[in-house]
């Protein structure tokens, strides 16, 4: 199974399959968005089936993989309170990176931990000193960066 015309078919058929679950079955407060599982579970098998060599084309996984990296970005963006807003890019960053290290592990993996780690750490200090008025503007300007307009 290679090709973009047969992912798109799976992911419309686990589209309607997982419709028909949510609307008729599932029967929770909880609700999950069909699309985005649809998405996921897709990556998910072929994810499985290019660690067993038996799918190839990194570009399709990569692109799914990166609606689901933004996806649970917006999702957890959406339940914080606005002072953990100011994790955003570490977090996002640290998601890229496990979606990364699923398909290939890079020469400069120790470089590239390192740097997430130093981000982390700077923005764990920038936190615990939000309340520094020489810090204020800057955070503020951290945590609104992606406000819309």
């Amino acid at each position: 199974m290679t090709g973009i015309f047969n992912v798109l078919i799976i992911i419309i058929v686990l589209f309607f399959m997982l419709l028909i679950i949510k609307e008729f079955i599932y029967k929770s407060k909880e609700k999950f968005c069909v699309i985005c599982l649809s998405v996921t579970l897709t990556w998910l098998s072929l994810l499985f089936l290019y660690w067993f060599d038996l799918f190839q084309d990194k570009i399709i996984l990569a692109l799914l993989m990166g609606q689901t990296i933004l996806g649970v970005f917006y999702l957890v963006e959406k339940k914080v309170n606005k002072e953990m807003k100011i994790f955003r890019l570490p977090f996002i960053l640290t998601l890229i990176i496990i979606g990364y290290l699923s398909l290939t592990t890079p020469d400069d993996i120790i470089k590239t931990i390192i740097l997430l780690f130093t981000v982390w750490l700077i923005f764990f200090i920038l936190y615990f000193y939000r309340s520094n008025q020489n810090l204020k503007l800057l955070i503020k300007k951290i945590i609104e960066c992606c406000r819309r307009v």
